[in-house]
């Protein structure tokens, strides 16, 4: 049936485009999942910071489409001839697909959408069913910028209802600008700027966040500021103790390469938080793009191979193993 199922469509490309992304592990899972459907698709990495090595490819026939990493989520959308609901109020994006004209015949309309913000939403419903409660009574908070936090934020507020999100980040100019942004574009919830170790204690007034979200590269901190924001950080995971009736929450690290096990996910780990890695939220994101790109429902799709494969691919010490 796969084969006959090749022999009757017509070989489409889609990219990975970004910069670095050679550790990446989205090919091994979507040309698993393509693989398995007897798709003739390939899923290519294509990796450049330079837009134009991605424009003249999807103007070819055989692009299908693409997913897209940093630093390229937010200053690819110029080349769009659409945003998704979710995208626009994000302001950036990490899928693209094509939509053909209803005839068939027409121009066909690059659009782009995000599911990071729903593969977050995700991870985090799936290892805390009571979460929605949890953080109706205590804060949440996301670490680091640019394009992850932003899909971070989104996540929280229109999954979770958060109300306010406290932020730590290095650079303040940086918050700033996210901030604005993203009232400019309908979320007026209240994004917080903890500027010093002692703001991590009195703004969240002692409270134990439900939810901490880590965005940073898993890099040891070497400028002043690097090292308030790690210390922030650290403040946060520690303001639980084994004596307190109330728990350590959820600890989310984004980063999963070169290892899901990042300095701050062990500190987390340590102190007794929930532990969800990247690879999980990666897992449930592309799971959405492939409903995209392929057309057919999630339960039609054999992502449970494509997950068995993308894990095996992972060389991790005895610690890393996430099985």
């Amino acid at each position: 049936m796969g084969n006959r199922a090749s022999r009757e469509q017509p070989r489409q490309n889609l990219f990975l485009f970004g910069q670095p992304i050679q550790h990446s592990i989205s090919p091994t899972f979507h040309n698993t999942l393509f693989n398995t459907l007897g798709l003739p698709w390939r899923y290519i990495r294509l990796d450049s910071q330079d837009l134009e090595d991605l424009a003249w490819l999807m103007r070819s026939d055989d692009f299908l489409g693409a997913a897209v990493t940093m630093p390229n989520k937010i200053r690819v959308i110029p080349y769009l001839d659409e945003l998704s609901d979710d995208a626009r109020r994000l302001g950036c994006i990490n899928t693209i697909y094509v939509k053909k004209s209803l005839t068939g015949r027409g121009r066909r309309s690059l659009v782009g959408t995000n599911t990071d913000w729903i593969g977050i939403k995700h991870a985090l419903r799936n290892h805390e069913a009571a979460l929605i409660q949890s953080l109706q009574e205590r804060p949440a908070v996301v670490i680091g910028g640019g394009a992850t936090s932003r899909a971070a934020i989104y996540a929280l507020v229109k999954g979770f209802n958060v109300r306010e999100v406290f932020l730590v980040n290095r650079d303040p100019t940086e918050v700033e600008i996210t901030t604005k942004d993203l009232r400019a574009r309908g979320m007026g919830e209240s994004l917080i700027h903890l500027r010093t170790v002692d703001d991590a204690h009195e703004m969240l007034h002692g409270m134990t966040p439900a939810v901490i979200i880590s965005t940073v590269p898993d890099i040891t901190p070497q400028s002043e500021s690097e090292k308030l924001a790690r210390a922030i950080a650290l403040r946060l995971i520690e303001m639980s103790s084994k004596n307190s009736p109330v728990k350590p929450g959820i600890f989310l690290e984004m980063t999963y390469t070169p290892s899901p096990w990042t300095q701050l996910a062990k500190a987390a780990a340590d102190a007794d938080w929930k532990i969800i890695t990247g690879v999980d939220v990666m897992e449930l994101q592309a799971i959405e793009q492939s409903v995209i790109w392929t057309g057919r429902k999630i339960d039609d799709l054999p992502y449970a191979e494509a997950s068995k494969a993308m894990r095996s691919s992972i060389l991790t010490d005895e610690r890393d193993k996430i099985m």
